[in-house]
């Protein structure tokens, strides 16, 4: 019965290390396949270049990403981690962690009593 119980306490606390941090994923594969379709759209030969700063900014990302793991809802982290499906990058994952988290803080339809609204000046130019 107790090895049983040792046995679930090892699973449970193995099951969320595993959420601990985002997942692990090949970014010298991202970079070198963006890296590779910036050369095509913009016919330059800075592969070598681009995909140091491609790997640089995953780099930062990541960090980023398991400084700030615990603070992102379960939904969203899995709305917006997406290992497959298309080359998984650590850049998009915060920047769509940052915006759900972002969005949900901006409490629409609550306005301050006291805060004046100021609308746009709209004026006709030649597109209407």
């Amino acid at each position: 019965m107790r090895l049983a119980a040792a046995a679930a306490a090892v699973v449970a606390l193995a099951s969320s290390a595993a959420v601990a941090e985002p997942p692990a994923i090949d970014i010298q594969n991202t970079c070198r396949y963006a890296a590779s379709a910036m050369g095509q759209l913009l016919g330059g030969g800075t592969a070598g270049n681009d995909q140091e700063i491609c790997m640089g900014s995953e780099d930062r990302a990541r960090e980023q990403l398991v400084k700030d793991w615990s603070t992102y809802s379960s939904t969203d982290r899995s709305r917006c981690v997406r290992t497959r499906g298309y080359l998984p990058s650590y850049v998009e994952w915060l920047t769509c962690l940052e915006m759900e988290r972002d969005v949900r803080k901006m409490n629409f339809g609550e306005q301050h009593p006291n805060a004046a609204m100021t609308l746009p000046i709209v004026r006709y130019g030649p597109l209407w």
